[in-house]
């Protein structure tokens, strides 16, 4: 396979594109996370960027929860895998057989689930890195 000469970025060049951000605890904590493939966490990264789309569209249940709506074809070709690979992956962050980093719940007939995308920090342990953001619908919402 021939190399590809790739070229630096330039200036404002640089501010150009949008990325997935898998959070770094996911690959650094290998007590709580140390189960999970590479791919899963990858997955989790695309699952929260769907998560800011959706509280911008105020996708929000009745509890303030956000949840998403990533049929399994659209992870298919996110990842570029086939449908088996992708039904595996989700199910590594489900909460019934996985990690529990993802609820699934069921819609009618050919209608895509609803996803929860849970909290990725694991409760009752400190974290400075986060954010602090409130539950409460008056902020923001």
């Amino acid at each position: 396979m021939p190399k590809t000469e790739f070229d630096y970025y330039y200036g404002i060049e640089a501010e150009q594109f949008t990325f997935v951000r898998v959070p770094k605890v996911l690959f650094t904590d290998k007590e709580h996370f140390g189960s999970l493939s590479n791919e899963a966490k990858l997955l989790y990264g695309f699952l929260l960027e769907r998560m800011s789309l959706s509280r911008k569209n105020n996708w929000i249940d009745k509890h303030n929860r956000v949840y998403i709506i990533f049929p399994v074809e659209e992870i298919e070709e996110s990842l570029d895998v086939g449908h088996e690979k992708a039904l595996n992956l989700l199910k590594e962050l489900d909460d019934q057989s996985g990690i529990g980093l993802v609820k699934k719940k069921r819609r009618g007939l050919r209608l895509p689930s609803i996803l929860y995308v849970k909290n990725f920090i694991v409760k009752g342990e400190q974290n400075t890195n986060r954010v602090p953001t409130s539950r409460s619908p008056k902020f923001g919402l």
